[in-house]
C-alpha cells in the first residue's frame, strides 16, 4: 500500500502545481477566458479584464493552498506512517479550500475594478 500512497500523493503534487500554474497564467493574461480552467463565474467571465483582475486576486490563496498541499504531500511521502489515504484527502481538501477562498477574492477585486499594485509579468 505504501507505493500506491506515494503515487497518489505524487498525483496531488501534480494537481497543486497544475492549479497554481493555470491561475498564474490567467493572472498574467497568457490563459484566455475559457470553459475548462480557472475561476469561471459569471463575474470573472464577463470580460477579459475581469478575468485577469479576478485571477490576480485569486493567485494568493491559490499559491498558499498549492504550496501547503505540496509541502504536506512531501512530508507524507517522507514519513512512512503518513502514507495513508487520509493524507491524500487532506491534500485534496487543502486545494479545495484554496479554490473556495479564491472565488470571493476574485469577485472582490473585479467589483473594485482593480488588481494588485504591482503588475504581474508574463513569461
Amino acid at each position: 500500500m505504501g507505493g500506491a500512497m506515494v503515487f497518489a500523493l505524487s498525483l496531488e503534487i501534480g494537481a497543486a502545481a497544475l492549479v497554481t500554474w493555470l491561475t498564474w497564467r490567467a493572472a498574467t493574461g497568457t490563459l484566455a477566458r475559457n470553459d475548462l480552467a480557472g475561476v469561471r463565474t459569471r463575474l470573472t467571465m464577463s470580460s477579459d479584464a475581469a478575468w485577469r483582475i479576478g485571477h490576480r486576486a485569486a493567485l494568493r490563496p491559490t499559491v498558499i493552498a498549492g504550496a501547503t498541499s505540496v509541502l504536506w504531500c512531501l512530508v507524507s511521502i517522507a514519513i512512512p506512517v503518513l502514507r495513508h489515504p487520509i493524507s491524500v484527502l487532506v491534500a485534496a481538501m487543502v486545494l479545495l479550500v484554496g479554490a473556495l477562498l479564491s472565488i470571493p477574492a476574485a469577485h472582490r477585486a473585479v467589483r473594485r475594478g482593480s488588481s494588485c499594485d504591482e503588475p504581474l509579468s508574463s513569461p
